[in-house]
């Protein structure tokens, strides 16, 4: 990048998040990336941390080795989708990752963000921050945040918001954004306040089971979210990226801030592309994809998927071709299956209209992902992909 550098430029970005050493999971998506042609196509990986599963703990001199030495691995594995890493370390990662402020396997391609800003392309700079914050259930402590305590959490995000208004940044290294820059957020723990951080789901490793817990789970930090309050990040920030929230897989905003949860790739083999676009003053969300690796069980110790694990849904006329020859009340049934799905999704579309005014977002819900587009018009995908398309509201 130099003074020649476009006025207008596209960032790609694979989000994939909580890998809990599943690096079959992370084969899964490289075969899957390969199948899209995107492989070799991104500009970089954020992971924001669980890239192993150390317990909330203090650990000896061999195991802290061992799950070092297991993060190593996964981290080798998302290298290896996009000429760039960066990552935040999470609440089970190794002590060291959050020691030294971006230590602990930082190289040339891949960097460790917690406790820094790192600039990702001209006029944007990511701040990462590793770490969990207290999850509660009505008020009982739940999950323990860990390894750092809430003070530690609330001063470093006072050492960035002090960074980002020119006032330095003592204990930190978040020295880097400008007044007119954007930033991106990756935070191992997601704000309180946004969907994306509250478990309502009975399994909360997988958003794909059915059920309803009686109470929520809140897994937010309050800290982050007292920052996305001030108008200086309302105005710079472009997104904030987390993992932590198993089950909260998906967008929402806090403000005029998206909030983005791609999801587990261990628990739901879930993962997000994030385009970002850079016109002359600003950046800007240009379009996000949810994908799941369909057919792969999220279960500990998965084998490796197969092809045609990884295929997408077909469509409605493959499948039934595929079923050979139809008997008239095989038909009528059939007709049946096809149009409550279809009403359905009226109906959600409908209810989601209404909605927009006070979500900011109006959708259609189908298929297997969710495609956020700013512009505010559906994309046409390839056959067999159905998004659901979020598009802000118009006045």
């Amino acid at each position: 990048w130099g003074p020649d550098a476009p006025a207008t430029y596209m960032l790609r970005l694979l989000l994939a998040s909580d890998v809990h050493d599943d690096t079959s999971a992370i084969e899964a998506l490289r075969a899957w990336l390969s199948s899209h042609d995107l492989l070799g196509k991104l500009d970089a990986v954020l992971c924001p941390g669980d890239l192993t599963t150390a317990p909330a703990a203090s650990l000896d001199a061999q195991e802290e080795a061992r799950y070092e030495a297991a993060a190593q691995r996964v981290l080798d594995g998302l290298g290896s989708l996009a000429p760039r890493l960066v990552f935040s370390p999470g609440n089970h990662d190794p002590p060291r990752f959050f020691s030294g402020f971006g230590g602990g396997n930082s190289s040339a391609s891949t960097s460790n963000a917690h406790a820094r800003s790192l600039s990702l392309a001209p006029g944007l700079w990511l701040a990462g921050w590793g770490g969990s914050a207290t999850a509660t259930e009505e008020g009982v402590p739940v999950w323990p945040g860990w390894p750092l305590s809430e003070d530690e959490n609330a001063a470093g995000y006072a050492q960035l918001q002090r960074a980002l208004r020119g006032g330095g940044s003592a204990g930190a290294s978040f020295d880097g954004p400008g007044p007119g820059d954007s930033l991106l957020l990756l935070p191992h723990c997601g704000p309180a306040g946004a969907g994306t951080t509250v478990v309502t789901a009975a399994d909360p490793n997988n958003p794909s089971s059915p059920g309803m817990r009686r109470a929520p789970i809140l897994s937010g930090s309050h800290h982050l979210s007292a920052l996305l309050d001030s108008r200086l990040l309302q105005r710079q920030c472009v997104a904030v990226v987390h993992g932590h929230t198993h089950a909260g897989v998906g967008l929402s905003s806090l403000g005029r801030v998206p909030v983005i949860n791609p999801g587990s790739l261990r628990f739901g083999r879930r993962f997000g592309l994030l385009t970002l676009r850079r016109e002359p003053d600003q950046w800007q969300l240009e379009s996000l994809h949810f994908h799941a690796l369909d057919g792969v069980s999220p279960s500990h110790g998965s084998s490796a998927p197969t092809a045609a694990s990884l295929a997408l849904s077909p469509p409605v006329a493959d499948a039934a071709a595929a079923c050979g020859e139809w008997r008239p009340w095989l038909l009528a049934g059939g007709a049946l299956c096809l149009a409550a799905p279809l009403a359905l999704s009226r109906l959600a579309s409908l209810l989601a209209w209404l909605s927009a005014g006070a979500t900011g977002y109006s959708g259609v819900r189908a298929g297997n992902h969710v495609f956020y587009d700013p512009g505010g018009s559906e994309t046409e995908r390839r056959s067999g992909e159905r998004p659901l398309v979020y598009s802000p509201s118009r006045a």
